[in-house]
């Protein structure tokens, strides 16, 4: 019995999918039309519409040889989808090692990750997006194997007719498949050391396999199971099962004359292509990270500075000028005027105007000149807004103990408890929806009315009229009260966030990881002041778990000092020997810290970077 034909129930086998025999006939691997196949089929290909483009025709051509919805699928993907594989050497070559080197989004993140990393960017809407766009390309690579076999195998032969059109519609029809092998050979020999590049270009010569696929002696096996060889000489042990699945489909596509399991072995080893592509690159950001975060602020000083004198600079310099001597207007009297280091004076006003962005909201922007840290601010003023709505909430479980007789501390596990009630109400993370807090008030004032009734140990009795004015004042308090929260967290931060800096002021890059990023095994210094229940008490007064105050602290001071050692003297301030201290009663217009060197520099915003790396991805 036949095997079966797929995508059509047909048994006419794929011109691609033949084990290497010289002669079709001697293996039984003739290309014989089924008579109701022969029905459908054209009379010619002069007899379709012949001012129509070859394509569509084509598509026609697969439409009439397939029947129902699959027919049409496989058309509209031939005609539609993308003629470049999902993954090419162009763009594999963002994980060259010289790119990697050159990449300022990736050399300035993985100052702030431990664990950075290049992965496949398929996540969200932008994802789901290449999916359905790769998806496509591949079903468009079934498409071109129906096409070979009628246009190489079937009966009546096509190649008959004028030599011209019959050149045309093969070039037409073979537009994606050589361009796949091209970029698995370019790949390949990317991969592997210059001693195999030889037998990558014997194995992939694009012309000769054409020739061979026209023919129907195209020795798929033989190659998958040669490159399977090759690939389990240079790529990862763990990877093998991967290697070993697509020499299997390809098999089995041979065997079962299935045009789509061929595609599926191509699509398998182009995906491992790619991780071993990946791999290669994360092996080497590890081995050069501790080079890439030493070298932070030499490397992005030059380079910023020689974008602003080559005019290639996105960075609106004058705006960070104007954002810059507005802050020293509005928050110079909060810092300590009797401080002898210039520089620090300076450092704590940019250090006043970061925090008070997280706590800002409004919409005003921090400066171009933080394009590399907009996304780490976005995630830490959401992670901020949280927090004070949580202290909202905790306040108000406070105040309904007071009222009920319970003055002691608060106990940790009632306070984790509310908090995960809380937390599953609204939902954790960047992800929450701004506006939830305020939906969800009504099950958050009861959920916070039900625990304090129950921690004063009175029984909970539901009582409409209570309940329904504890989330009058919940909602007041979210939205008349917020900013005065705002600003006490601000306040509160602040001289966490200074405390911070001080401590790291004359850290190198490399010590700021160590410490600000890598989680360290016991609380430190600046933990255990955290923790005592003075500063708690007098300056936070606040419910945030320790751990998460620490770790905000941490990331602000973090990317606050790498900032202002890049960028302070380039947008901000003059060189320390031509300023003086301003006194705490002197005019803003004479402050030295407003008046600095302006490189002159394009006045658009920055554009964002689409390089998704680790904490980001790659496209």
């Amino acid at each position: 019995m036949p095997p079966v034909r797929d995508p059509a129930s047909q048994t006419w086998p794929s011109a691609i999918a033949s084990a290497g025999c010289a002669h079709q006939e001697a293996c039984g691997h003739h290309a014989s039309w089924s008579p109701e196949r022969n029905e459908r089929s054209p009379l010619a290909w002069s007899a379709r519409s012949p001012g129509r483009a070859i394509p569509e025709q084509l598509a026609e051509l697969l439409v009439d040889m397939i029947p129902g919805m699959k027919g049409a699928e496989l058309g509209e993907a031939f005609q539609r989808a993308s003629e470049q594989p999902p993954v090419t050497k162009q763009s594999l070559s963002e994980l060259d090692i010289q790119n990697i080197i050159q990449n300022i989004k990736l050399r300035h993140d993985v100052n702030f990750d431990k664990g950075l990393s290049f992965r496949p960017n398929l996540d969200g809407p932008k994802g789901q997006e290449k999916r359905r766009h790769s998806d496509k390309y591949w079903l468009a690579l079934v498409a071109e194997l129906e096409l070979y076999v009628r246009l190489f195998q079937g009966t009546p032969p096509m190649c008959n007719m004028e030599q011209a059109k019959w050149a045309a519609i093969v070039k037409h029809a073979q537009r994606r498949i050589p361009k796949m092998f091209e970029t698995i050979h370019d790949v390949l020999k990317s991969l592997v050391p210059d001693r195999d590049h030889a037998r990558v270009d014997e194995h992939f010569d694009v012309p000769m396999l054409m020739q061979e696929i026209e023919r129907g002696v195209c020795d798929l096996v033989k190659r998958a199971e040669w490159v399977a060889i090759l690939l389990k000489e240079h790529c990862a042990p763990m990877r093998d099962v991967y290697v070993d699945s697509m020499v299997q489909s390809t098999k089995q596509g041979v065997a079962q004359n299935s045009s789509s399991l061929v595609i599926a072995g191509l699509r398998e080893l182009l995906g491992i292509l790619e991780v071993m592509k990946l791999d290669v690159a994360n092996h080497q950001i590890r081995n050069l990270k501790p080079l890439l975060i030493e070298d932070t602020v030499n490397y992005e000083r030059h380079y910023h500075l020689d974008r602003l004198v080559n005019k290639r600079s996105k960075v609106n310099i004058d705006a960070a000028q104007k954002w810059w001597a507005s802050s020293v207007r509005r928050l110079r009297h909060r810092c300590d005027p009797t401080t002898k280091d210039v520089s620090r004076f300076q450092l704590e006003i940019f250090t006043q105007a970061v925090v008070a962005n997280l706590f800002s909201q409004d919409a005003s922007e921090l400066p171009d000149t933080f394009y590399l840290d907009y996304e780490r601010i976005r995630v830490l003023k959401s992670e901020v807004d949280e927090l004070t709505h949580f202290e909202i909430c905790f306040d108000m479980f406070a105040q309904c103990l007071k009222d009920w007789g319970f003055n002691g501390p608060i106990p940790a596990p009632a306070q984790n408890q509310l908090r995960t009630a809380l937390s599953a109400m609204v939902g954790e993370g960047t992800s929450r929806a701004p506006h939830s807090w305020l939906y969800h008030s009504e099950a958050l004032s009861l959920e916070i009315h039900r625990q304090a009734t129950l921690l004063s140990g009175r029984p909970f009795v539901y009582n409409h009229h209570d309940l329904q004015r504890a989330n009058v004042q919940l909602r007041r308090a979210l939205q008349e009260k917020f900013s005065t929260y705002s600003v006490r967290g601000r306040n509160a931060f602040v001289p966490l966030v200074s405390a911070c800096i001080h401590k790291h002021f004359n850290s190198s890059p490399s010590d700021l990881f160590s410490h600000l990023v890598v989680p360290a095994p016991a609380p430190g210094p600046l933990a255990q002041a955290l923790a005592a229940p003075s500063v708690l008490q007098q300056s936070l007064n606040t419910f945030t778990p320790l751990d998460r105050l620490v770790d905000v602290t941490q990331r602000v001071a973090h990317i606050v000092l790498l900032h202002w050692r890049v960028w302070g003297s380039i947008a901000y301030v003059v060189d320390e020997e031509s300023c003086s201290l301003p006194l705490a009663n002197s005019s803003v217009e004479e402050s030295p810290l407003i008046h600095a060197p302006r490189p002159r520099a394009a006045q658009s915003k920055v554009l964002d970077f689409d390089g998704e790396i680790g904490g980001g991805d790659l496209a």
